[in-house]
């Protein structure tokens, strides 16, 4: 586990205007919503993400969990710039502290439906579970615009990433040089606000890997468990 602060903000290049019109839907329990904060510039962080990737083969990826890999960007400085990084990542991550919902910034950081699991340090496997039904969710993307639409009535906040995967890096500085990287779950596109029943994103023309995934989840407005997830592979 580590622990470090700085700042850096990466430049990204690859456009995901070209994905096509396409929509998912939910009606039924909300996924569990993992999130793991991490970076090529730790040397500790490798093992957590071979264990975030595995569940890529599990039964149940996007309707019972949905894993997320935010690359923070308070490691760049010590050798090597992840450009998977951003700012707006570790801002997240020190925003859940300032929240009591976890004890510090670290990497490997892992939140559980918005809360810390020291879990991983201890060799457990990543728990994850269905909460209870909710309305209907569906998450419709044409072009760069996402249309996010709740049954419900509750005033929520929205979030929505694209995520890549089969990613790999080779390392050629830093705590990891040498060593060739695989990343999946990959957080490229982030977005959240505050709404009820209808929200709608302008995704970013220019990000780090092409998107294979997105995912949508509502919470509450003072965060806490997923209300209703969806989530998918892209066209």
């Amino acid at each position: 586990m580590r622990t470090l602060f700085s700042f850096t903000l990466v430049a990204a290049a690859l456009a995901p205007a070209t994905l096509s019109a396409q929509s998912w839907e939910s009606n039924g329990s909300p996924a569990t919503i993992v999130e793991l904060y991490t970076s090529e510039g730790c040397s500790s962080c490798p093992p957590a993400e071979a264990t975030l990737n595995k569940l890529k083969g599990k039964d149940g990826l996007w309707t019972s969990v949905i894993p997320m890999a935010f690359h923070v960007d308070y490691w760049n400085y010590i050798g090597w710039e992840d450009k998977y990084a951003k700012s707006e990542f570790s801002q997240r991550q020190r925003q859940k502290v300032s929240q009591s919902r976890a004890s510090g910034v670290y990497t490997p950081g892992w939140f559980i439906n918005d809360q810390e699991w020291r879990g991983f340090f201890a060799r457990q496997p990543v728990p994850y579970v269905n909460g209870p039904q909710a309305p209907a969710l569906k998450a419709s993307l044409n072009g760069n615009i996402l249309s996010v639409n709740y049954e419900g009535n509750a005033h929520l906040n929205a979030q929505f990433a694209l995520l890549a995967m089969d990613i790999e890096t080779k390392v050629k500085r830093g705590e990891n040089r040498g060593r060739t990287l695989e990343h999946d779950f990959v957080v490229v596109d982030f977005g959240a606000k505050p709404g009820q029943q209808n929200w709608q994103f302008t995704l970013d023309n220019e990000v780090a890997a092409k998107p294979s995934a997105i995912a949508v989840w509502l919470t509450p407005q003072g965060g806490g468990d997923p209300v209703q997830t969806v989530a998918g592979w892209l066209k």
